[in-house]
């Protein structure tokens, strides 16, 4: 029942420990199992191998997780070569195996891509197999990682990634298919387009755009197969399906007049362009006058539906129904937020309604019309009770429509909460609507019943036990330190009472269930149907209650409220955060509260606890560890015992590193055991790190014990001895060394014995006392053993005083002082070395060449010294004796070899005859047979340099470097000698890093000697090297073919070609002369006067100049300009050859200077062709054509004139009288010069009429610039177009120009195209547009009236474009019509006139008309209830009266109906003729919907017929 076991203790029920078995598992099931490969939870990913076996890995929760979500995706394990394209062999990567080919097709390869990587590579099966390993590389990690079955090698060619045409290093792979995508979206737009506009007429088909729209599909499908653009290419025979399938779709798109694709299309075109043009048209001013007159928008106009509004319906109710609480629910309230709210709460929720936050709703049902007044019975738990309580204000009350029934009017099904806020039962009274109906109320419904919300709080025991450190802190959170062992548990359960208590207020039986985290473990208590002490005392009844009332109040006793409390307890034996949180409670009617403070993922998660102070349903126990103190590793590791020193270099003092745990500050307790000498000392630490225990003295360092800021705890029973280090000290003694044949001591043999640490080092000083003013030389001696010895033999005789005065070892290295002394006397022995003070040896010599070896000697003289010479394995010993000075040099004598001599100094002896080997003493002399050879190493024919280059001759040296060479010039005159040094090497080089001397000057240079530390030898044979400088090339004109003309006025005395005309080819050039090495380039500038320039020749004065470049490989011509009449002058400027490739300047001349110094600058003369035009003049003289041709050109695009004839005065509709008369008003054709021509001329004219061959006319002898042309008669015949143009002119000096080419003259037909007749003159005889009204449009109404929405259709004659002028509301407009049917649409009331009507080719060709002006007269309307739609609910019996109200011009007529309410069913129709009011009424009593459905006024009617 309360699900507590018999002998449990009071509080363990619900509580389950950390780790126990009985903790709720994760639900698996259908519904919640681990999904298999390929279900949708999980896709399948892996190729199915036939050969594998190996069962897929099952998901964990997290990866079904992100499985569900789409977000998984296969990915690299650490160390595989999958997602490196570079690693192999690939075919082995496991995760590879799991996908399929179709889906590494799906990957998002990027600009890593297959074909990317099969571009770099070459290897298809390697390259997708790469590019999904890099699409997978560039995808973020997902936080799992799912495991593959084994992998099976892949085959070459499983995965077959195409190679686009166009290399990737190009193009990469994702721009071209963006490329691609781009080409194809404009493709499809532009066939959009094409299609929607030829959709809009009727009936039209193109067959140019169905072949256009073939050919770009063709080359667009070829072009996908093509390119083989990885991801958007095509095999062939594919490519041959979507070319059939595009021409299929062409075909209805294009040329066929009624297909499917073309009734499917239509409709949506003619929508969205209508909706465009109507959007447009709506713009102010401009809208109108950009879309004009539309076809599209007459064909698509609707008179608006505003012409008849509103309708009528009248509905008879029911009776209305009422329920309270239909579902039986129970409510609860929150007493405690009741309590908070303010005193005017419960007033205001009375006149503004009732909105309190908490009070509870308790729905009420009702089935009919809005109710007006509500009442309620109410009964209390604690008294029994029952009120009266009644509601007027149902419009505050909180409502909600669950049903319309629009066939019962204004009858709803609604929800009314009624809010209440005292606790007990409620029962539904009365409900009466605004009229004082009584609703009908629900039969043996049950009250309601409101009871106290369940409450519970958590808070901490009075009598809560003090043990451990609990401390309540001010936040409300606890805290207590970790036990460590079960006396505290034993402890804890014999006493009975636990820290923490659950209150719990409500309808019992409760249910709790409340969460513990230990840690962030979750754990769920849940406490359910509990029975525990009562915390209320058992009510009394009055002694003035009656028996009927202590019944009553029995009856509901149930319901009240009671207060219970439980507590709970745990063991502590864990360190860290236990939080109690009272997640949910419910009470017996099943009201449950959840408390707030849940985590991100719904559920609690302790992530609310430590935020701020403790709540009623959350508290937090901190459950501190115990701290611990021990000495560090470092210094357990350390050589032990630890020594003091008395040294500045050693420590007198150790900080003794510590660890410690728990929460600062530490304070440790230890102790110095030193003997019996034990003395106890503590230490406070604010942080953990850097926490060391100076030791100062020696001893045993033992530490006790340790407490943090929250508990106490143990240390380490390690200890740490530290003793103090002895000093060190030495004995010192010595034992004379003898050689008798030395004449005694030659030195001494020092043993030292040493007590301390090594290593050790001995200090002492070293004196000879036979000069006592000399200073001591110190020396130390180290060692690593105890016992040392070394000798002392000094190379200088005397008496040796030997004092020890410092001893080091590793325990004081900055030293002990000591005190020893020995002396001894000692025969020093004599000594010999090569002398380096006095300068450096010499190393090298020549053959033939003395040199001398400088020695330095020791000991007492007179000396002998024995030294030997050795020569290719040959050693020669020489003796020089008597020596009296220290400094001797040894004479070598001349050297009759070469080769390396080694000087080894083998013995001395000293005037004592005490004889001394020498080791190591030696030099080594390289002697050279002969010194350098030097050569020149020039050409045969000499060196041969540009003008102004510095010339290098070559020279080639044999010997050691540095050379010193010295030559002349021969013939120089003041006969300076040239020094050069070369430093490098010159043999075994090519020519071009041979070394070099400079030469100053072309002429012949001669070696005259060379040098390196021997003298050397000249070469014969090089010893001479001449150097020339090469001649600069030259250019001129030769001036055979050219002349002078003084006597022209244009001729500037400057050589000239002959003249030439304008067009002409060009028979002569001009001869160039050259002079250097071929090929030449010249530059040349062309200066250009044109023939009009009155200051021609004028260099300042051109029109244009241009620099040419000519290159030229012998004696050539330079052809001159041609084509553009005027002066030329052309001006040699520079010139270079094969050898200067800098350009020589040119000087230029007029006349030639020297042989190859010729003239530079020439002209040419060309004349003007003679240019003429024909022009068009009215009888009067004046230009029909303004315009005329530009300065030095001919224009060749004719000009048109057009001629208006009203209608009948052409020959076709008039006779030829007629006509005769009007030609005296025709045009006058003139042929007019340009005066750069010379007279007379001649012309050549070519006529076209309007029918017929064409007729060529040539005119001679003409004197003056300008004369009239004289048409045939039958030529200006009747209405049509004419030509003429000019076909060629020729001046006096016999120079042409010819306007049309003779192949093309007389092909100028009509069929022949205009091509053939342009740059002439064209006239057209017009005759005047006409317009009536069409017979089947209302504007052939003979009364001129029209209403808004008819079309007005006109039928236009004359040529097939006009400009058609009219006037809509005195707003004249001006429209193109190309067809011979002008429609405008009436869509306002008010004027519509046709004013005028033109050709668009010849807009003054015009008629005008005073008869087609109409009225336009608006639609009628009617408005039934004012124009809106009435609702109506009434009684049966009521009557209603309907206003119809009309506009127009009387008499009217219209067609009323009365419809059933749901509008199937017509229940009768009236028709109202001739009324001449205004106005009419409708009187009934019937049920459903009245509207009327047609009118009609004197002149328009809707809807139309």
């Amino acid at each position: 029942m309360n699900g507590r076991q018999a002998g449990a203790p009071v509080g363990s029920q619900g509580l389950t420990p950390v780790g126990s078995p009985n903790r709720i598992k994760r639900r698996t099931g259908p519904g919640l199992g681990s999904p298999r490969f390929g279900s949708p939870q999980f896709p399948r990913t892996d190729a199915q191998n036939p050969e594998s076996n190996a069962e897929p890995t099952r998901s964990t929760f997290a990866e079904r997780i992100y499985q569900s979500t789409g977000r998984l995706r296969a990915h690299p394990e650490p160390g595989s070569s999958f997602g490196l394209a570079s690693q192999t062999p690939i075919a082995q990567n496991d995760n590879l195996n799991m996908l399929s080919a179709g889906q590494l097709s799906q990957l998002d390869l990027g600009a890593g891509s297959s074909a990317d990587v099969l571009s770099s590579t070459g290897s298809p099966a390697k390259s997708g197999v790469a590019s999904a390993a890099a699409a997978l590389r560039r995808a973020p990690p997902p936080p799992v990682t799912m495991s593959a079955p084994a992998a099976k090698p892949i085959k070459a060619g499983a995965v077959q990634t195409p190679s686009s045409a166009i290399p990737a290093t190009v193009i990469d792979l994702p721009s071209q298919r963006m490329y691609a995508l781009a080409v194809l979206g404009l493709l499809v737009a532009w066939k959009m387009y094409d299609a929607i506009a030829l959709s809009v007429d009727v009936g039209r088909t193109s067959f140019y755009l169905f072949v256009k729209w073939c050919l770009l599909d063709t080359a667009m499908w070829y072009g996908a197969w093509f390119l083989r653009i990885p991801r958007l290419s095509i095999l062939s025979h594919i490519m041959y399906v979507l070319i059939a399938l595009s021409v299929f779709i062409n075909l209805n798109l294009f040329y066929l007049t009624m297909s499917v694709l073309t009734l499917a299309v239509k409709p949506v075109a003619v929508s969205l362009a209508t909706g465009w043009l109507r959007s447009v048209k709506s713009i102010p001013w401009l809208g109108p006058r950009l879309v004009g007159d539309s076809d599209l928008l007459i064909d698509s106009f609707e008179l608006d539906e505003a012409h008849i509004l509103g309708r009528h319906t009248i509905h008879i109710l029911p009776h209305s129904l009422t329920h309270m609480n239909p579902q039986g629910r129970s409510f609860c309230i929150d007493e405690a937020q009741l309590r908070a709210e303010p005193w005017y709460q419960k007033y205001a929720s009375g006149l503004f309604g009732h909105s309190g936050h908490s009070q509870t709703l308790i729905p009420i049902l009702i089935n009919g019309t809005h109710p007006d007044s509500i009442s309620y019975a109410y009964t209390s738990f604690e008294t029994g009770q029952r009120q009266l309580r009644t509601i007027k204000n149902t419009g505050a009350l909180q409502m909600e429509t669950n049903a319309v029934y629009p066939t019962l009017g204004n009858w709803v099904m609604a929800t009314y909460y009624l809010p209440v806020s005292e606790v007990g039962a409620y029962e539904i009274f009365s409900v009466k609507d605004r009229k004082g109906l009584e609703f009908r109320t629900a039969a043996q419904a049950p009250p309601t019943i409101v009871v106290t919300c369940p409450r519970a709080q958590l808070q901490w025991l009075d009598d809560a036990r003090t043990g451990d450190n609990f401390v309540i802190g001010s936040d409300g959170h606890a805290s207590i330190c970790q036990r460590i062992d079960q006396d505290h548990l034993v402890e804890s359960r014999s006493t009975g009472d636990g820290l923490l208590q659950v209150v719990v207020e409500g309808y019992e039986p409760i249910e709790m269930t409340v969460v513990r985290l230990v840690n962030g473990h979750r754990e769920v208590i849940s406490l359910d149907g509990i029975q525990p002490q009562s915390m209320d005392t058992q009510p009394t009844h009055s002694e003035t209650l009656n028996a009927t009332q202590i019944a009553a109040i029995e009856k509901w006793s149930r319901f009240q409220t009671r207060k219970s409390a439980y507590t709970l307890s745990d063991t502590f034996l864990r360190p860290g955060e236990y939080v109690y949180k009272l997640e949910s409670i419910r009470d017996a009617a099943n009201h449950s509260v959840v408390m707030s403070g849940l985590g991100g993922k719904g559920i609690f998660d302790g992530s609310k606890a430590a935020e701020g102070k403790a709540t009623s349903y959350m508290a937090r126990i901190q459950v501190h560890r115990r701290p611990s103190a021990g000495w560090a590793d470092a210094l357990l590791n350390a050589e032990l015992p630890l020594r003091l020193s008395e040294d500045r270099a050693r420590k007198s003092d150790y900080a003794l590193p510590l660890i410690l745990s728990g929460t600062g500050p530490w304070t440790v307790n230890y102790i110095i055991a030193n003997g019996d000498e034990v003395t106890q000392e503590s230490k406070t630490f604010s942080k953990a790190t850097d926490s060391t225990i100076d030791a100062r003295r020696p001893g045993t360092y033992h530490l006790l014990d340790v407490s943090d800021k929250f508990c106490g705890g143990q240390a380490s029973s390690t200890n740490i001895t530290l003793v103090q280090a002895p000093k060190p000290a030495a004995n010192v003694s010595s034992t004379p060394i003898t050689a008798h044949e030395c004449g005694g001591e030659i030195g001494a043999l020092i043993e030292l014995e040493l007590t301390g640490r090594p290593p050790f080092a001995v200090h002492y000083r070293e004196r000879n006392l036979r000069f006592p003013n000399s200073r001591p030389i110190t020396r130390i001696v180290r060692t690593q053993q105890r016992r040392h010895s070394f000798k002392v033999m000094p190379d200088m005789a005397g008496t040796y005083e030997l004092e020890f005065f410092r001893l080091e070892d590793d325990n004081y290295p900055s030293g002990q002082p000591m005190s020893a002394t020995i002396e001894q006397a000692i025969h020093a022995q004599p000594s010999a070395k090569i002398d380096t003070l006095n300068g450096r040896i010499a190393s090298r010599a020549c053959m033939g060449e003395e040199l001398e070896l400088p020695v330095r000697l020791k000991g007492q003289g007179p000396w002998e010294l024995v030294y030997n010479i050795v020569y290719e394995n040959r050693r020669t010993a020489k003796t020089v004796s008597g020596i009296t000075d220290e400094s001797y040099t040894i004479a070598l004598g001349a050297f009759d070899n070469a080769g390396e001599y080694t000087i080894e100094l083998a013995q001395v002896k000293d005037g004592n005859q005490c004889a001394r080997d020498l080791i190591d003493v030696s030099t080594v002399v390289t002697v050279r047979e002969g010194g350098p050879r030097v050569g020149f190493q020039c050409p045969d024919n000499g060196i041969h340099v540009l003008d102004g280059e510095q010339a290098q001759m070559p020279i080639n040296v044999a010997g050691e470097f540095p050379v010193e060479v010295r030559y002349h010039k021969i013939g120089d005159t003041s006969g300076h000698v040239h020094t050069a040094t070369i430093r490098r090497k010159s043999q075994q080089q090519s020519s071009s890093q041979l070394a070099s001397v400079i030469a100053y000057g072309p002429g012949e240079y001669e070696l005259l000697a060379a040098s390196d530390i021997c003298a050397g030898t000249i070469d014969t044979q090089r010893a001479r090297c001449s150097v020339h400088v090469e001649a600069k090339p030259s250019a001129w004109f030769v001036t055979d073919s050219l002349r002078r003309d003084i006597n022209d006025a244009h001729d500037t005395g400057i050589w000239r070609l002959h003249e030439s005309c304008e067009g002409a080819a060009l028979q002569s050039a001009f001869e160039l002369g050259l002079s250097g090495s071929g090929p030449w380039k010249i530059d040349y500038r062309v200066d250009y006067w044109a023939t009009g320039n009155a200051r021609s020749g004028v260099p300042s004065f051109t029109d244009r100049t241009i620099t040419h470049s000519l290159v030229v490989m012998q004696t050539s011509t330079l052809k001159p300009e041609c084509c553009e009449p005027g002066l030329y002058r052309y001006t040699l400027l520079s010139v270079r050859d094969e050898r200067y490739q800098k350009p020589q300047l040119l000087l230029a001349a007029h006349e030639a200077v020297a042989a190859e110094a010729g003239v530079t600058v020439v002209e040419h003369l060309i004349t003007k062709s003679p240019l003429a035009e024909l022009r068009a003049y009215s009888p009067d003289g004046t230009p029909l054509d303004t315009s005329s041709s530009s300065r030095g050109s001919f224009r060749r695009q004719p000009r048109s004139i057009k001629h208006c004839l009203a209608p009948g005065q052409s020959k076709s509709d008039g006779d030829a009288q007629t006509w005769a008369k009007l030609h005296k008003y025709l045009p006058v054709f003139r042929i007019e010069f340009e005066p750069s021509g010379k007279a007379p001329f001649q012309a050549w004219v070519e006529v076209f009429p309007a029918s017929g061959p064409s007729e060529v006319v040539h005119l001679e002898g003409i004197a003056g610039y300008s004369q009239p042309i004289t048409l045939p008669d039958h030529v200006a015949s009747q209405i049509g177009r004419y030509h003429m143009r000019l076909v060629r002119t020729r001046d006096a000096r016999g120079c042409e120009h010819q306007f049309v080419d003779p192949s093309e003259v007389g092909l100028g037909r009509a069929d022949h195209g205009s091509a053939a007749i342009a740059g002439g003159i064209e006239i057209e005889y017009i005759e005047a547009p006409n317009a009536r009204p069409a017979s089947a449009s209302p504007a052939a109404n003979p009364s001129r009236n029209v209403c808004v929405g008819d079309v007005l259709a006109f039928e236009l004659r004359g040529l097939n474009s006009w400009n058609v002028d009219y006037a809509y509301n005195s707003a004249r407009r001006s429209t193109s019509v190309t067809k011979r049917l002008f429609r405008r649409i009436a869509d306002v009331p008010g004027n519509f006139t046709l004013q005028r009507v033109c050709h668009r080719a010849a807009n003054d060709c015009c008629s005008e008309f005073d008869d087609l002006a109409y009225a336009v007269h608006d639609i009628p309307r009617v408005l039934v209830s004012g124009g809106k739609n009435v609702y109506q609910d009434i009684l049966e019996g009521d009557m209603v009266d309907i206003h119809l109200d009309l506009v127009g011009a009387p008499p009217f007529t219209f067609t009323w109906q009365r419809r059933s309410i749901d509008g199937a069913k017509v229940l009768e129709s009236h028709t109202v003729k001739d009324l001449d009011a205004f106005s009419y009424t409708i009187s009934t009593a019937s049920e459903g919907t009245f509207e009327v459905t047609f009118v009609q006024d004197l002149y328009c009617q809707y809807p139309k017929a």
